[in-house]
């Protein structure tokens, strides 16, 4: 009986040993798929959630407007009424007018590319965040400044007046100006410790690179030719309200 209770005894350890061996193996096994599926919460979390807080290009461009709103107020719309290219006289002639396509194309070509260089080389500056933003404060300023000054002038004809003046090239340039400070709005930035992952990971950064360029130049091309070929038409049907 001895004999058998102390082989009975010396089996349990042996078990014991390699059930903690099975255990230790599977241990790194549960880490990694815990790992994978907290990126792939994230990942996801990332992707359906991630507009739905304003964000900070968002709420600056909203203050600048709101501070062009009152800026209107504060000066009581002095020069509301004053002569310019967007009073009575000026929209009558903007009815039927003939644009000079070729003229109006090197103007256009000349001032955006000068401030597409411009964009650029503050993007790969050391202020290029601090201009981005600055950018995107004064376009909120001007825009709700215009609207407002039309608005007083024209009643909401002047909301569509305004719209008229940025549409549609102004989309296309809109979607250029975040590709070029792209760098300031992107920061899901991953670690990765394996060769492998590295290589990949930087093949995919080439790739993005090289599809940011032709997208930039697209956008463009596609808004110069619309502020020359497009938006004087729509100009043109939108003052014909104001007859």
């Amino acid at each position: 009986m001895n004999r058998f209770d102390t082989g009975g005894w010396n089996s349990d350890p042996v078990d014991n040993s390699g059930s903690a061996g099975q255990s230790g193996q599977n241990m790194p096994q549960n880490v990694s798929q815990d790992v994978q599926a907290q990126d792939a919460y994230i990942d996801y979390r990332k992707l359906h959630y991630k507009n739905t807080i304003p964000d900070n290009r968002v709420l600056v461009f909203l203050t600048g407007f709101c501070v062009g709103m009152v800026f209107f107020y504060l000066t009581g719309g002095q020069n509301a009424g004053a002569g310019g290219l967007l009073d009575g006289e000026h929209l009558a002639m903007l009815q039927d007018f003939e644009v000079n396509r070729l003229g109006l194309f090197e103007y256009v070509m000349g001032v955006r590319l000068r401030q597409f260089l411009f964009c650029t080389i503050c993007a790969l500056s050391s202020v290029g965040g601090l201009m981005a933003y600055s950018v995107m404060g004064w376009c909120g300023f001007e825009i709700g400044l215009l609207i407002f000054t039309l608005v007083y002038q024209y009643g909401m004809k002047g909301i569509l007046l305004t719209f008229s003046m940025f549409f549609p090239q102004g989309i296309f340039y809109c979607i250029l100006f975040l590709l070029i400070f792209r760098k300031y709005w992107t920061s899901d930035k991953k670690c990765c410790h394996k060769e492998m992952t590295v290589k990949r990971e930087r093949n995919r950064q080439r790739m993005d690179r090289i599809k940011t360029v032709v997208l930039g130049l697209l956008m463009f091309c596609a808004g110069i030719l619309c502020e020359v070929y497009i938006n004087p038409e729509i100009m043109r049907k939108i003052t014909l309200l104001f007859g």
